[in-house]
């Protein structure tokens, strides 16, 4: 008996231990992230759908550096935006090809701001494929029918966080090629 009632005593007189302080949202603090997160997601999501890429036209290819393990060419693109703001261009990617064959490729900081459905003129730097370059020289020097070529890659936006990819095919006359002539969508 005595050791039941030292007992009771001695649990009597312990102070509860307080609980641990929880950290977190809370109810209400979970439904205010859902609401924001709800509210902000179809922003985003806007100005990813909104974007159309730009429209890439090859008008020139002019020789910079021609040697047997590297080619470079300096391509005049012409970049159309088809959007109704600013395009605001910080990096593309380029591949072109004629007739079928790749030829060049490159890429690398743009850093331009395209007027609403402006276009401007831009001189990129591309490294040529030898061998895809041999196949094409005897077949251009033939050519009295325009060339067909086809302008691939991709144009990173503002801040980088949206890539459109882009890949438009024309015309043209093997002179206007070399001269940097009109330009054909």
């Amino acid at each position: 008996m005595l050791s039941v009632l030292l007992v009771s005593s001695l649990t009597a007189r312990a102070s509860p231990r307080p609980e641990p302080r929880r950290r977190g949202l809370g109810g209400a603090g979970v439904f205010a992230l859902l609401v924001l997160m709800t509210g902000l997601l179809p922003g985003c999501a806007s100005l990813v759908e909104s974007w159309k890429a730009p429209e890439v036209a090859l008008i020139g290819l002019q020789p910079k550096e021609l040697g047997l393990t590297r080619q470079v060419f300096i391509a005049t693109l012409a970049v159309k935006n088809p959007n109704d703001r600013t395009l605001p261009i910080k990096a593309m990617t380029y591949r072109l090809a004629l007739e079928g064959q790749d030829v060049a490729e490159g890429g690398g900081a743009l850093d331009r701001q395209i007027p609403a459905f402006g276009e401007t003129t831009v001189d990129v730097e591309v490294i040529g494929s030898l061998l895809g370059l041999l196949q094409q020289l005897p077949v251009l020097a033939l050519k009295e029918r325009p060339l067909n070529w086809t302008v691939s890659g991709t144009a990173t936006l503002a801040g980088g966080l949206i890539t459109l990819p882009y890949r438009y095919s024309g015309k043209i006359d093997a002179r206007e090629l070399t001269a940097g002539g009109p330009r054909s969508f």
